[in-house]
């Protein structure tokens, strides 16, 4: 909230509105990675040389995180796993009151792993599942033996018990038909939440683009996992089901429920059960009444991505520094950058984004504009609906 008010007083009031600072930070703690995936869109592999803070200075960052007010921190990578100050880093963020999160391959969580990652203060845990097979899995993963090794790790953090567990399935031709039964093994192992993704034309998954979907295809998937995440809101349990990278997934299900049942971004709904423990069944209600404030793309709004050497950056898949927390306030760099205040200006869209009605919903990856057209303000060319044109 009082990021909120901050965002107010830096930006005015604004639709949608950017937070005084990020809610959300997604830090590739590190670019190696034990792991060779096709679609990485950080380049990530167990050679890398891309630099890495210190312990020392991942502290300082840490704390820099804490004093603008980052409610969560989520370690990624590469797979965060191999820095051996991993579990210090999560106690440091911890002990600053931030909501720490990690998402990895899963691939080298033992038992003992997830005992250490609950211990240090991980509260959520997301894992790469690709497929409900190893043959599509494995594929992927461009790692034989990887699907196993997943499954065992999904397994332990369901054994051991964290806030959420969730798993991420990145959507292409060849595991399409898969994805009914990813999700229903995501279940079967005790994931509480499931994220489809999209292929991201950054590092690695710019030559993987040749697997991705139709945007017949795509809509299909939508939809499925639509029908997944709307049985769970009715039955009042279940995994519930998320997209990311895709915006339009609001659009679509607003659409199918006419207005009443539908995700704001890629991690709100209203329907989340830590948020309905924390503020009774109505929050969904006060979510929907909100959500041309926070829908949509939340790059330069609520969230922003961080490098292995503490560069900030727009969102996680684009190479572009703002600023690096050793050298600078985040606070500063969130409220002055230039490019940030540019990509913030969402009524000054252009193209088939502008002219949709849904675009206080929806408005379209940022990033994909970019990298499509040299423009965050762009439209957003992975959209397989195309807009809606407002009714007179």
């Amino acid at each position: 909230m009082l990021s909120v008010v901050k965002g107010i007083a830096n930006f005015g009031i604004r639709y949608p509105q950017p937070t005084g600072a990020p809610i959300t930070i997604v830090w590739n703690f590190t670019n190696r990675c034990n792991l060779n995936c096709l679609h990485c869109h950080q380049n990530s592999s167990p050679t890398t040389s891309y630099p890495e803070l210190k312990t020392s200075q991942a502290f300082k960052v840490i704390d820099n995180m804490s004093d603008a007010g980052v409610a969560i921190l989520t370690f990624s990578g590469g797979e965060p796993l191999l820095r051996r100050d991993l579990y210090d880093a999560i106690k440091r963020a911890n002990d600053n009151s931030m909501l720490c999160t990690i998402a990895s391959n899963g691939t080298l969580i033992t038992r003992e792993v997830a005992k250490k990652l609950a211990k240090a203060g991980i509260r959520r845990v997301e894992i790469g599942l690709d497929g409900a097979t190893a043959e599509n899995h494995d594929f992927l993963r461009n790692k034989h033996g990887s699907f196993k090794a997943t499954i065992e790790g999904i397994r332990n953090c369901a054994e051991v018990g964290f806030d959420e567990l969730a798993t991420t399935m990145t959507l292409h031709s060849k595991n399409l038909s898969e994805l009914e039964e990813t999700m229903e093994l995501a279940e079967k192992l005790g994931a509480t939440r499931f994220y489809l993704n999209r292929l991201i034309p950054a590092g690695r998954g710019v030559e993987a683009c040749y697997l991705d979907v139709t945007s017949e295809e795509k809509i299909k998937a939508l939809e499925i996992l639509y029908s997944k995440f709307h049985k769970s809101i009715l039955n009042g349990f279940g995994m519930q089901c998320y997209a990311r990278g895709m915006t339009y997934y609001a659009r679509l299900g607003y659409e199918r429920s006419q207005g009443k049942v539908f995700t704001v971004s890629e991690a709100l709904s209203g329907y989340e059960k830590m948020f309905q423990d924390k503020f009774g069944l109505e929050v969904s209600k006060i979510v929907r009444k909100l959500a041309t404030g926070f829908g949509g793309c939340s790059a330069g709004l609520t969230y922003a991505g961080l490098t292995a050497s503490g560069d900030l950056l727009p969102c996680v898949p684009a190479p572009i520094k703002l600023g690096n927390l050793l050298e600078q306030s985040l606070e500063e760099i969130w409220i002055n950058n230039e490019l940030l205040n540019y990509i913030r200006n969402r009524k000054a869209i252009k193209g088939s984004c502008k002219i949709c009605a849904y675009g206080d919903l929806c408005g379209g990856c940022r990033y994909t504009a970019y990298v499509t057209h040299g423009d965050w303000l762009g439209p957003d060319t992975s959209c397989p609906f195309g807009p809606k044109i407002q009714d007179d």
